[in-house]
């Protein structure tokens, strides 16, 4: 079974560099503990002890699992400050860790007991008990000789270390773009000069041909031509250096491009590397809490930066554990309700646009929202009376809360309340989100999204109270302008009726907590603009002083002591040299609308102000911009529009819906607006479906390109107005939009 082999030397290389890299964090923070300096550290080692639990079953490393186990549960007894036979008794269990890493049959009995001595309570569960002798790891077992000749082995570091290069050099030749840009406003500056200049010539003409000249006119007629000349050969050079700089600004774009493009090429790993070692912790979890459980894998391929990979590692397990111990019932209670014995649990990866979407679900007995709700009352988390008026999304809500856990007793698997804050702590550092849907009786879903890459990231330029930021575009669902008279007030608060639902308004200053721009409108007929945030089902609208622009930025993380800052998830250059502040949507959305069961019900349409003969419309364009002014125009026009961000997601939308017309930009990611046309036109569903491209490539060969791929209509950015576009999609369908 040489594949079986390879597959667990891969697995325990891979918890062999987790296990470094867990007892290098355990080190800082219990030295944080000694010194008194942060008060959440107990907190912090017992979350990383836990995943480390976790991690050590995966691979059954049971002595390290055993450590592990016994040094969380002496952290999580601690009832104020720890005490020096509680730092003694954690530090033993680093340096045991330290031990079974380099040498797996290490004796970590009394490492153990010591921990048991610390730990304050009555009855902590046992570990498992060793059977028989420890034994090494397969990769330490069966030491592999194989050599790749066409590989070579690269640190984490010196990739990230290349990937900042590469994107110093894009910040570089962004720059070099706006010197570019500085030097043609020069060069048509001169150019203004130079025609204002040749007026001059006939007066000149005049004054050479007159019958009296002086010596001044001479000088001065000479002068005049010297400069007519110096302008000209001024004029020539300056062309020349544009043209010059345009081309070595496109080589180094190209060049920049590239790099970028290898080294994160080289960064992204297959979701496989980590969903594979849960089956392994799911098959285990199963015997021992004597359940069959059943775990289907699906998109294994889809590759996702290593970083991302590496913080979803820890949220993957907890939700695992959680599934099979709290979802997945007992054989005998699945058949009693009508259900195959064998549990099933899910696990799949798919990209969308620029996100990830990694989804848990189980065909189990479903949160209980009624144990969830007594918890928090309990726990003094809800007032009685609130708990009697809070929804089920903001009740689900709640098992994210530290420590939160509806388990009356504490096992080995779970009951401790580490995990799902865990969860969330990690996906939201990724600027990503969680969602939750359950079914009672039939199971949960989890869904989890974050970006492709955490390396560039294309985004939504703002500017509020002067200062200027970056929210990342596959957050913001639309963009737009509004008046204060416009605005509906439903249950107390102001909301903006979008798609017959009453989506929240709120100031970005008030979110930041910024003082009001001064240059904000005090008429209430003035326009403001917005940008509307999407997390899962809700959304709301954010009022801001100006939308600049969308661009593509390199993002720089946060370095130390700035590692978590509320609101902020990194920083970038422009090209200007000036730096722009990343946004966390995930916090900017939840202090937006601060608990989100406060915020405005979603209000159905008018029921007669729609028709089933209304004519539906999908917009495909990566830029929120562009999509947003294109759903405008048609919606202001009576069609029913939605939006995809690129040919794939415009495929996934044509299975799930049927549109009359298709309007796509033709330069996307993933599949361009022609692909897009091949696709459709070789599906026999949407052979007839009338296609709109709307592209900034103006070129004859361009718009033969589209009308070969089976375009039915062909608009240049550079022309378009709104007429050209109702005017093209009217033509197709025929006949008005209702």
């Amino acid at each position: 079974m040489p594949e079986l082999s390879a597959r667990l030397e891969q697995l325990d290389t891979i918890f062999s560099v987790e296990l470094s890299e867990r007892v290098q964090t355990l080190s800082e923070l219990l030295a944080e503990v000694e010194r008194g300096a942060d008060p959440g550290a107990p907190r912090s080692i017992a979350r990383a002890l836990h995943s480390l639990k976790g991690a050590a079953r995966a691979v059954d490393a049971t002595a390290i699992e055993q450590v592990a186990h016994a040094a969380e549960a002496a952290t999580l007894s601690l009832d104020g400050q720890p005490d020096a036979a509680w730092v003694g008794a954690l530090r033993m269990a680093i340096d045991a860790l330290k031990a079974l890493h380099s040498e797996p049959g290490a004796d970590v009995s009394s490492s153990i007991a010591r921990l048991v001595a610390v730990t304050r309570v009555e009855a902590e569960p046992a570990p498992r008990a060793l059977a028989g002798p420890l034994q090494p790891p397969v990769a330490q077992r069966q030491p592999a000789e194989r050599t790749e000749q066409s590989s070579v082995r690269v640190s984490l570091a010196k990739l990230d270390a290349l990937l900042t290069e590469s994107g110093e050099l894009s910040v570089t030749q962004l720059r070099i773009g706006e010197r570019l840009n500085e030097l043609r406003d020069l060069q048509r500056q001169i150019e203004r000069w130079q025609r204002d200049w040749s007026k001059t010539r006939p007066a000149r003409a005049r004054l050479n041909r007159a019958g009296h000249r002086t010596r001044e006119s001479e000088t001065l007629i000479r002068a005049a031509d010297l400069a007519d000349r110096q302008m000209q050969a001024v004029l020539q050079r300056t062309r020349e250096l544009v043209a010059d700089l345009a081309q070595n600004t496109a080589q180094l774009a190209t060049v920049a491009t590239g790099i970028g493009q290898e080294v994160m090429a080289i960064r992204l790993l297959p979701a496989g590397s980590i969903f594979q070692p849960l089956e392994r912790l799911v098959r285990d979890l199963a015997r021992q809490t004597g359940k069959e459980v059943r775990l289907e894998l699906s998109g294994t391929d889809t590759e996702v930066d290593r970083r991302i990979l590496d913080e979803l590692r820890d949220p993957l397990m907890h939700m695992m554990r959680n599934s099979v111990d709290h979802g997945i019932e007992l054989p005998d209670e699945r058949r009693h309700e009508g259900k195959p014995g064998q549990g099933r649990l899910t696990l799949s990866a798919f990209q969308r646009g620029d996100r990830v979407l990694i989804v848990v679900g189980d065909d189990g007995r479903g949160l209980d929202i009624d144990a969830i709700r007594a918890t928090a009352i309990r726990r003094n988390l809800l007032t009685l009376e609130r708990a009697e008026s809070i929804d089920t999304a903001a009740l689900i809500d709640l098992i994210f809360h530290p420590g939160f856990s509806t388990r009356d007793s504490v096992t080995e698997i779970s009951g401790r309340g580490v995990g799902m804050d865990v969860v969330r702590d990690n996906v939201r550092r990724l600027g990503g989100e969680v969602r939750v849907q359950t079914t009672p009786g039939a199971g949960t879903t989890f869904t989890i999204t974050v970006p492709l890459t955490l390396a560039t990231t294309r985004v939504l330029l703002v500017e509020n109270a002067g200062l200027t930021y970056a929210v990342p575009s596959s957050n913001v669902e639309r963009t737009g302008r509004i008046r204060a008279t416009e605005l509906h007030r439903v249950e107390g608060r102001l909301g903006l009726k979008i798609d017959g639902r009453v989506v929240p308004v709120v100031e970005l200053s008030g979110v930041l907590k910024q003082p009001a721009s001064p240059d904000a409108p005090e008429s209430t007929e003035e326009w403001r603009p917005f940008f509307v945030l999407i997390q899962g089902e809700r959304a709301v609208a954010l009022l801001t002083d100006r939308l600049v622009d969308e661009t593509e930025l390199v993002v720089k993380a946060l370095g130390a002591p700035l590692k978590r800052v509320r609101h902020v998830s990194g920083a970038a250059v422009l090209g200007t040299g000036s730096v722009v502040v990343i946004l966390n949507p995930s916090d900017l959305f939840n202090s937006a609308v601060g608990n989100m069961e406060t915020a405005p019900r979603a209000s159905a349409s008018d029921p007669s102000k729609t028709s089933a003969a209304r004519r539906r419309v999908l917009i495909v364009d990566d830029s929120v911009m562009t999509r947003t002014l294109e759903r405008t125009i048609l919606e202001g026009a009576g069609y029913s529009v939605a939006v995809a961000a690129d040919g794939v997601q415009a495929l996934e939308l044509l299975n799930e819906s049927d549109f009359d017309v298709v309007v796509s930009d033709v330069e996307m990611p993933r599949m361009t607006g022609v692909e897009l046309t091949i696709a459709l036109r070789e599906d026999e569903r949407w052979r007839h479906l009338p296609v709109v491209l709307v592209t900034s490539l103006d070129a004859p060969e361009h718009v033969e390109r589209g009308a070969a791929a089976g375009a039915d209509a062909y608009i240049v950015k550079s022309s378009f107005d709104s007429a050209a576009l109702l005017e093209a999609v009217e033509r197709l369908l025929g006949r008005s939009p209702v």
